[in-house]
């Protein structure tokens, strides 16, 4: 007869038994912490000098005190985060993320955990000043392209070229964060977090792709909110047709360029509209006003022309925030800096200027009638931080066909 031997308790263990729940070090902290550097339970092991079973002890547990100083410095993160009392909690399961399929666990992991740093800024602003009200119905149900086009109506955008998408994002309520450097394959993911949407974005390419990748996020929140498990790949298929739509309306597409467009007519209707070259080909051949031969000929001298793995001639940077530089430029508070932030959340100041997408960089004064933060502006701003025009306008150098 076969007996189990029960295992025997490592010496860090028998610690961390002795040591009242109350007194120990948060273990879904420290989860996260080891998640955002990307780091399995095995290299945490032995960067601390322990076993694996311990460290999964310490991230089901909780860690001993004496533990601290050597936590904090393997993960570099603030000693008093791990002390802290709760986490924010983003279930894996129920967030999309638009990574590629070279992406590993651990780089998806990274991206979680710097979400749930994401969250607890967006917290630490909400406590001080008044955001905009979420303004972002669900339609599920709806097809992608109907669901657009709805959601274009109900903002009063009509079908012309979207403003700057971050600030309008922002505008109705979403609020959008960035990602470190070790989660950029991941490109961007959303989810819904305590009645509130939130985007997380790598911006790893070009400024348009990251246009796609918000509007496709959008696309998510609207569409696949309360969706219970389901094919992804068709989700994706989804949120793909959103965004296309969203940012290149096929009544757009119709009155601004001919049947089987020249290449320069697509450049030229591209940089109107902020989207690749590449994306507006393949919506102007999936809405029927492209034959397949002229389609793959456009696609073939677009990628000899470098469009493929790029933009030339493109946005010239990554669109901003308007909300977190004028969090920065507020006197309400005294200064407000990144670092400050990070000091009172007992978190990286990288991971809090990650998550205002690098905004430290771009601080401008505050000026009248730019407020996102403490109002709510009457209309959302365009790319060149002006008022954006009625629906029936024309886009700047476009003329209908």
């Amino acid at each position: 007869m076969l007996h189990w031997k029960t295992p025997q308790k490592t010496s860090a263990e028998k610690t961390l038994t002795s040591i009242s729940l109350d007194d120990r070090l948060n273990p879904g902290r420290i989860k996260l912490a080891r998640m955002r550097r990307g780091w399995n339970q095995a290299k945490l092991a032995s960067r601390l000098g322990l076993t694996d079973r311990t460290v999964r002890a310490y991230e089901t547990m909780g860690a001993p005190p004496n533990a601290l100083s050597e936590l904090a410095d393997a993960l570099g993160f603030p000693e008093g985060y791990f002390t802290l009392p709760s986490e924010p909690t983003v279930e894996t399961e129920s967030i999309r993320f638009r990574a590629g399929r070279a992406t590993t666990r651990r780089q998806r992991d990274a991206a979680v955990a710097a979400g749930a740093s994401g969250i607890e800024v967006d917290r630490w602003i909400a406590e001080r000043f008044t955001l905009p009200k979420v303004d972002l119905p669900t339609l599920e149900g709806e097809t992608p392209r109907f669901a657009a086009t709805m959601l274009r109506s109900l903002w009063g955008l009509g079908s012309r070229p979207l403003p700057n998408l971050i600030q309008l994002a922002e505008f109705r309520g979403i609020r959008v964060n960035g990602l470190p450097e070790v989660a950029a394959s991941v490109d961007a993911y959303s989810t819904w977090y305590e009645g509130f949407p939130h985007v997380f974005l790598a911006r790893s390419k070009t400024p348009e792709r990251a246009r796609f990748d918000l509007a496709h996020e959008i696309g998510h929140l609207v569409l696949h909110r309360h969706r219970g498990p389901g094919s992804r790949a068709e989700e994706e298929r989804e949120a793909d047709a959103f965004a296309s739509e969203f940012l290149m309306p096929a009544e757009s597409v119709v009155e601004y360029l001919p049947p089987n467009p020249t290449i320069d007519e697509i450049l030229r209707v591209k940089r109107a509209f902020a989207v690749s070259a590449m994306a507006l080909t393949y919506t102007v051949h999936k809405l029927g006003r492209m034959t397949d031969w002229i389609y793959r000929t456009t696609c073939t001298a677009l990628s000899q022309r470098g469009f493929r793995g790029g933009e030339p001639d493109g946005m010239v940077s990554y669109e901003r925030s308007r909300v977190f530089p004028q969090i920065l430029a507020s006197s309400k508070l005294g200064v407000v800096t990144g670092k400050r932030i990070a000091l009172e959340l007992r978190i990286p100041v990288e991971d809090v200027r990650a998550a205002m997408l690098d905004a430290e960089l771009h601080a401008v004064p505050d000026g009248p009638g730019q407020r996102l933060v403490d109002r709510v502006r009457q209309s959302a701003p365009d790319r060149t931080g002006r008022r954006p025009a009625r629906s029936g306008a024309r886009a700047e150098g476009l003329r209908p066909v």
